[in-house]
């Protein structure tokens, strides 16, 4: 799938509701998952591969993934209202049979699952309204020894590289753009803003 239709068909699904600020919800729009996605799928390919999406939100990163081959999309979200998004975009889109949904909170502990992991894709909390919060996540995937993970994160961030290599993972930037903020909380002033932000992948070492 090209890349513009990709962005059409992630842009087209029920939005993120973006209802608990403690969760730092914050939607990842159609048209950078697509420019990130194929990014992804030019280098690691995600045909037959198995794919875990945590904090998934309304899909569009898993659903991107099944979209561009994925064998079959584990997909993780913890809030009920956009567990009710998430599960509507998937019964709604082709290829529903592989995705399959749960309702779990990210806790740092391993989530058991049928068959193996080989990729993750997510875009984590980065720890604005609470600290460390993006530690819960790392902590899950590397706990579970998936050998590629694919996340964003704030261009500010310092502290991937030594957690990177603290658990044995080389880490590089593969792709670098705007992540706008729509004015979705009390504390927002403005209608609209951006940040800037790194698309990173993390392999395992040998």
């Amino acid at each position: 799938m090209r890349q513009r239709h990709l962005a059409m068909r992630l842009s087209s699904l029920e939005p993120h509701p973006c209802q608990s600020v403690e969760l730092e919800q914050y939607p990842t729009e159609g048209n950078l998952a697509a420019a990130w996605l194929t990014k992804i799928d030019l280098g690691d390919g995600f045909t037959d591969k198995h794919v875990l999406d945590l904090g998934a939100g309304n899909g569009v990163l898993g659903i991107g993934a099944a979209f561009l081959g994925a064998k079959h999309v584990t997909m993780v979200e913890c809030d009920a209202p956009t567990l009710d998004v998430l599960q509507h975009n998937v019964r709604e889109v082709e290829g529903e049979s592989i995705c399959t949904v749960i309702n779990s909170r990210v806790n740092g502990h391993p989530i058991e699952l049928d068959k193996p992991v080989d990729m993750a894709i997510m875009n984590p909390p980065w720890g604005v309204q609470t600290p460390r919060a993006d530690r819960a996540f790392f902590e899950t995937l590397f706990s579970m020894k998936i050998p590629l993970i694919h996340f964003i994160h704030s261009i500010d961030a310092e502290h991937l590289l030594p957690l990177a290599h603290e658990n044995g993972y080389e880490l590089h930037s593969i792709y670098q753009d705007d992540f706008r903020l729509p004015a979705a909380y009390a504390h927002h002033t403005k209608n609209k803003s951006s940040t800037r932000i790194r698309c990173y992948r993390l392999a395992k070492k040998n």
